[in-house]
């Protein structure tokens, strides 16, 4: 299922689409290899897109603005306020510097991401 590796800028439509995609497809797979399964496993867009915010907590104004598709604008407003779950909590055992890098590449803005 290549949705679990599918940035949310894909599902929510941004304006704009980068290499921040693949980045995003990479930190997806080093989640996998620190937790040692799926990170977001998602059962349809639906599901995906709660699972990623639901780590990754609420994103800001600035970037919902940016996101293509009114609906899904509105879909993201409208859910409760998220905060981050650090990833340090979900991988303890992982290595400071790993965990550094997941969190650059998962930015859930794509604008954001390491590139």
């Amino acid at each position: 299922a290549t949705r679990w590796y599918r940035a949310p800028e894909i599902m929510l439509s941004f304006q704009s689409y980068t290499k921040a995609i693949d980045v995003w497809s990479v930190g997806c797979i080093l989640a996998e290899l620190l937790g040692g399964r799926p990170f977001f496993k998602g059962r349809d867009y639906v599901d995906q897109l709660n699972q990623i915010l639901h780590y990754l907590g609420t994103p800001n104004e600035e970037t919902l603005c940016r996101i293509g598709s009114p609906r899904a604008q509105e879909y993201v407003r409208n859910l409760p306020f998220m905060p981050k779950i650090p990833f340090s909590r979900l991988f303890p055992n992982a290595n400071p510097d790993a965990l550094d890098l997941l969190d650059r590449m998962l930015a859930f803005d794509p604008s954001q991401r390491i590139s």
